[in-house]
């Protein structure tokens, strides 16, 4: 059976299956709270093809995690009685999401991309202090403190250069 007549197959069956829930649930989800989906598929289908494939295509694990992550916390904001107004404090998710991505990517590409490691790590610090700040965790002047000190990620990053430079020439 061909790939195309696959995917038409299941998106028939799903088209099919949401139909009769909207016919016989009476507070079943809208469409427009479920397309999140969407993005968990195609994050999964892309995780798949990565582990089916035999000359690995690393990016893939980035975009396969980041999708799929992105979609579940949209899922999330969408099913549950907020709107989307909340993404205004909830924001930095999203860096986490692509700090979690990077370190899946640096594990893929096999432990040795420290530049990989470093945007994890940057994405990490980065999504978290916000999020902290964004959620009232941290004292008032929280913000402008983490404001200050921004050339504090220049100067890591040059060290992690520099080192890189020096270590790398045998």
């Amino acid at each position: 059976m061909q790939k195309s007549t696959v995917l038409l197959a299941l998106f028939l069956i799903l088209i099919g299956t949401y139909a009769l829930l909207v016919e016989f649930v009476p507070h079943a989800p809208s469409l427009e709270q479920l397309w999140p989906i969407l993005l968990i598929a195609g994050g999964i289908t892309l995780l798949v093809s990565y582990f089916r494939q035999k000359g690995r295509d690393h990016p893939r694990v980035f975009w396969g995690v980041f999708l799929t992550l992105s979609g579940l916390f949209l899922s999330l904001v969408s099913l549950t009685d907020q709107n989307y107004a909340v993404l205004a404090i909830w924001w930095p998710a999203f860096v986490l999401i692509a700090g979690i991505a990077f370190l899946a990517l640096w594990l893929a590409e096999g432990i040795r991309e420290w530049g990989t490691l470093l945007l994890a790590l940057v994405s990490l610090i980065f999504g978290g202090a916000y999020l902290a700040v964004n959620l009232q965790l941290l004292g008032p002047n929280t913000a402008a403190e983490i404001r200050r000190l921004w050339p504090v990620l220049l100067i890591l990053a040059g060290l992690i250069l520099f080192i890189r430079g020096v270590l790398g020439k045998k």
